[in-house]
């Protein structure tokens, strides 16, 4: 009898689930999912087997220079309209910088207190573990000569910004900062310059740079802020070079780029993350290629911005690409 109540209770917990995501674009998996999942691997030629998008306009629209030398992510602002985040990678100060979308000035930056920069290369906005805050999420995930033995996220509310910090320096209390340690499985070691943040689910992606094809890895949610995690294997594209990438803050639509090419993904109300990771992208605009462009977002209307590091002499420009369809 016991043994069949359990089962009940089970059916019945399943059956809840389903029914809380009909009708519903989050999609909440069934706690085991990722214990369960099996990677996968995908084949298609990049670029060359992808159709073009034509959700975006050709062209790019360039809205002005940008003064960061190696702006290596990039994420549009929920909290300061008209704004986006950025950052620099290695070597770099550990702060975060606030870019007016209109001419690509930096407006302020926010320093993370006691924090180093070791290796910053992409950066996501999104939910997080208080109910209608929005987080940002900031990777010390690069690794260029495969030599750490672990990765951290920074998870902290997105600042506020107000005139008074406008040309300044303002601190983030490192008591305000969450610390997500994490290492990838059978002692590897990658380097990531792509981070995903599903707003579905609060999942973490990451997606490798220079192994032969780009491997993804989750850190699911809720993510360990005491202990360090080992991040799972979801599966590996069939192209390599992945150096920036964003979720939509839908969690509808996804861009990944390399230095050559955009891509785009888009998923339909119910689908999860590897539905989206398994279907063929297709070539978003790109035009003009930047010298060294690692940087990537969508913004609220779902066009996006992209921006480069400084190189070969050539002064980052901060560029927009219009959607053209819904």
């Amino acid at each position: 009898m016991m043994n069949v109540f359990k089962t009940c209770c089970t059916l019945l917990i399943i059956l809840l689930l389903l029914g809380c995501n009909e009708g519903n674009d989050n999609v909440e998996p069934i706690a085991d999912f990722w214990e369960t999942h099996e990677p996968f691997e995908l084949e298609y030629n990049v670029p060359v087997g992808l159709n073009r998008s034509d959700n975006f306009l050709e062209m790019a629209e360039a809205r002005g220079e940008s003064d960061l030398i190696e702006a290596s992510g990039i994420v549009i602002s929920t909290a300061n309209p008209g704004h986006l985040w950025s950052h620099e990678d290695r070597g770099n100060s550990n702060e975060i910088f606030l870019l007016d979308v209109a001419t690509g000035e930096t407006v302020a930056s926010y320093e993370l207190t006691g924090i180093f920069n070791r290796d910053w290369e992409d950066i996501e906005i999104g939910p997080g573990p208080e109910a209608g805050a929005n987080y940002i999420y900031l990777g010390e995930v690069g690794d260029n000569n495969r030599v750490y033995r672990d990765y951290k996220i920074y998870r902290f509310k997105e600042p506020v910004f107000n005139e008074d910090h406008r040309g300044k320096k303002t601190p983030i209390n490192n008591q305000d900062i969450e610390t997500i340690t994490f290492r990838y499985p059978d002692g590897l070691r990658h380097d990531v310059e792509t981070l995903l943040l599903d707003p579905w689910t609060k999942d973490l992606f990451l997606v490798t740079k220079r192994d032969f094809f780009s491997i993804i890895y989750v850190l699911p949610y809720p993510q360990d802020t005491e202990t360090p995690m080992e991040a799972i294997r979801v599966g590996e594209f069939p192209f390599t070079r992945a150096v920036g990438g964003n979720i939509s803050l839908d969690g509808k639509e996804m861009l990944i780029k390399t230095y050559d090419f955009i891509m785009h993904w888009e998923r339909l109300e119910g689908e999860n993350m590897v539905d989206m990771f398994k279907k063929v992208p297709k070539l978003a605009p790109y035009n003009p290629t930047e010298p060294q462009g690692e940087a990537i977002c969508f913004d609220h209307n779902k066009g996006y911005y992209t921006l480069s590091e400084f190189s070969n002499a050539i002064v980052p420009v901060l560029y927009y690409y219009h959607r053209e369809r819904p």
